[in-house]
């Protein structure tokens, strides 16, 4: 058992701060974790971040075609070597053997353009491009094309120095159907601009749909609807809507006429409540990208 003054002397010990500075503070435990949040909220969260990745890829896609649809590849070139004739009417007989074309012509490429150059001292070459095409379309009767051509009065036609060129620009047959696809959409309407049938975009909400109570994003939809007219022959769907059409106008008391209506759909997601929670679903027929008559 200690004294009493050895028990003042330890108290005393006690009391002081030890060297360097004041009193250790008390470790602060760790907070206690939030609880597990809903899982209601959390399925939510992770159902919006889908739907806003799933909606960005979609636009990508979208993006990616209307990218593809107005650029087409830059034309190859490919420079033959042809034998030309003048002939005593004043005319001008070309000969391309076959052989000579490049590979895939007329099959997998086109002749964007053909480019007869007589001369490097020629001011410009010579565009001979449909009377080659002419040839072409008319498909392989010999080992020979020939064109004959009728100079123009201001064609340099003096004794040539060098064997003449020509000049092939070759597109592919896809990049041609891209540019044809642009075409077709045209209004070509022989009963006026705007009047037969077309693609027509509408701004709709929830609201105006009376989606509010099962379908909780987007809030609002570019609705793309065919509205117009489906005179005869314009943008048939089918041989079966052309039919109708020539029977409409012999019998339109029996065959109705051709009607506007979607032929290709943009792909729409819809965030929405089910009985079971919310789910995303994706639907192919709900907004039209194109129209036709059928």
């Amino acid at each position: 058992m200690l004294g009493p003054g050895l028990t003042v002397l330890l108290l005393a010990a006690m009391s002081q701060p030890p060297p360097g500075g004041a009193l250790p503070q008390a470790k602060k435990l760790p907070a206690d974790p939030d609880p597990d949040p809903d899982p209601g909220v959390h399925t939510s969260q992770e159902l919006r971040r889908r739907f806003e990745d799933l909606l960005a890829r979609l636009r990508a896609n979208r993006s990616a075609e209307a990218l593809n649809a107005e650029l087409s590849p830059a034309p190859a070139v490919h420079t033959l070597a042809p034998e030309l004739q003048p002939r005593p009417d004043g005319s001008l007989h070309l000969r391309i053997p076959r052989a000579s074309l490049p590979p895939g012509v007329p099959g997998a490429y086109r002749v964007h353009r053909a480019l007869l150059r007589l001369s490097s001292a020629a001011p410009e070459p010579w565009d001979v491009t449909q009377p080659l095409l002419r040839q072409l379309r008319r498909g392989p009767r010999g080992p020979t094309l020939l064109l004959r051509l009728s100079p123009p009065s201001d064609l340099w036609l003096a004794p040539l120095p060098a064997p003449p060129q020509l000049e092939l620009h070759l597109r592919t047959r896809a990049a041609r159907g891209r540019r044809n696809a642009r075409m077709r959409t045209k209004d070509d309407c022989p009963l006026g601009p705007g009047r037969c049938c077309r693609l027509h975009t509408v701004r709709a909400s929830l609201q105006d749909l009376g989606w509010t109570d099962w379908v909780l994003s987007p809030r609002e939809l570019h609705v793309g609807m065919c509205v117009g007219e489906c005179p005869s022959l314009y943008r048939s769907a089918n041989t079966h809507a052309q039919v109708k059409a020539r029977l409409h106008g012999l019998r339109p008391d029996l065959v109705p006429a051709p009607c506007c209506v979607p032929s290709t759909y943009d792909l729409v997601v819809l965030m929405q409540k089910t009985e079971s929670g919310i789910t995303l679903h994706t639907y192919d027929d709900l907004v039209a990208k194109s129209c036709h008559c059928a």
